[in-house]
């Protein structure tokens, strides 16, 4: 299977950008723009897509919807940027069609950005939301949590807390290059460091550093690859085979199959980090998208 003629020049484009800026000195202001420059590129969303600004018990977030939209239904969103960068604007390509794919509202939230709010505060910021969406009278089998890159890791931190908590889970997951392992420990790490158009591992490591002051990188809460996964609910994680966070996916995967958790792999060959981000300049991105979308609306138990 060969990629599109599209994403192979977003591989080139970022190669030459963001890897090439990775491997140099990397600052969160320059990954800021790196992240704007990115959402500069989007399309404009369609006609029947509202997009309202809203809170969350007091946390920022978009809540994206149409006409058609069940309210008694919530995807709750957590956007990418590295834990800091990144905004509920930055993930419209794809929180725009999944509330017009599944026709349930999708709450993208701003939670709080390292380095001026470290470990935990973007992590208390989604587990607030989370209990502001049951507070409204959402109930827990009509949420699908979902979130790119950092935002995977912080669906899967939010689940392990509700577990830990003994409160209810929501009725699936849905994580796009989730990033399980701040240890870095996986085999990609290391053998996609070449292939990987986007990062390098330098900057990943430094990232780290940013997220959090804890030396105890294997902290569940900070890397859900090491947490008790049982009981966990349907989870669906794509990643791509060519970027260094493939094993993040590919080995809490199979801690989940093993931990009796229903889970779905789903490995897309030579694309980028977080490709449906992209979806408006590449079909992959509408391609996967529409995977997931599939995959919430039988995850749902309750819709209006």
């Amino acid at each position: 299977m060969s990629i599109s003629a599209q994403a192979a020049q977003i591989n080139a484009f970022l190669r030459a950008n963001a890897k090439s800026y990775a491997s140099g000195d990397v600052t969160v202001e320059g990954i800021r723009a790196q992240v704007g420059a990115m959402s500069s590129m989007q399309a404009p969303l369609p006609d029947d897509v509202q997009v309202e600004h809203i809170t969350l018990d007091g946390i920022p977030a978009e809540q994206l919807s149409t006409p058609a939209s069940r309210s008694h239904a919530a995807i709750l969103y957590f956007h990418g940027g590295l834990w800091m960068a990144g905004a509920p604007q930055s993930v419209r390509p794809m929180t725009w069609r999944l509330a017009k794919s599944t026709g349930i509202p999708v709450y993208a939230l701003d939670y709080r950005l390292a380095p001026e709010y470290p470990y935990p505060a973007g992590l208390d910021d989604c587990i607030q939301a989370y209990h502001a969406l049951l507070a409204r009278g959402i109930p827990a089998s009509s949420i699908v949590v979902t979130g790119d890159s950092a935002g995977g890791n912080l669906l899967l931190a939010l689940a392990l807390h509700l577990k830990a908590v003994n409160k209810p889970l929501p009725a699936a997951l849905v994580g796009i290059s989730s990033m399980t392992d701040l240890a870095y420990s996986g085999a990609s790490f290391n053998t996609n460091a070449e292939s990987d158009v986007m990062f390098t591992q330098k900057v990943l490591k430094w990232v780290a550093e940013v997220y959090t002051s804890q030396t105890e990188l294997t902290n569940p809460f900070l890397s859900p690859l090491y947490g008790d996964l049982a009981g966990l609910p349907p989870t669906y994680l794509l990643t791509s085979s060519s970027e260094m966070l493939r094993d993040d996916s590919t080995r809490i995967a199979e801690k989940m199959q093993k931990a009796g958790v229903a889970v779905t792999l789903d490995i897309w060959p030579e694309l980028c980090h977080d490709w449906p981000q992209l979806a408006d300049q590449m079909p992959e991105g509408e391609q996967a998208l529409e995977k997931v979308a599939a995959f919430i609306t039988n995850k749902v138990s309750y819709l209006d």
